[in-house]
């Protein structure tokens, strides 16, 4: 049982740091970077897959990316409503 909330509370903790995430790439109004979008992607894919430490991880990378030399080149698929079409189609699924 405990190793059942442990994973319920990991996913929780994911799930938010993303959905805070994309809250402040929309009031940004910008879509994100190549790095900063590819990190994203592969966060909600471990969202998805249930990997959450490679999750969190890849959150961190993402947060990091935005202050990175070269971020400004975009990403051409993550823009913040294609992000946030994708996290709630999670969500959904769950």
């Amino acid at each position: 049982m405990t190793t059942f909330k442990a994973l319920a509370t990991a996913r929780r903790n994911l799930w938010y740091r993303i959905d805070r995430y994309l809250a402040e790439l929309e009031k940004r109004a910008s879509q994100p970077g190549w790095r900063e979008g590819d990190h994203l992607l592969r966060a909600l894919d471990h969202l998805e897959a249930g990997t959450y430490a490679e999750g969190e991880r890849d959150m961190m990378w993402a947060e990091v990316a935005t202050r990175q030399l070269g971020a400004s080149e975009l990403h051409p698929t993550a823009s913040p409503q294609n992000l946030r079409k994708r996290f709630a189609a999670i969500a959904e699924g769950e």
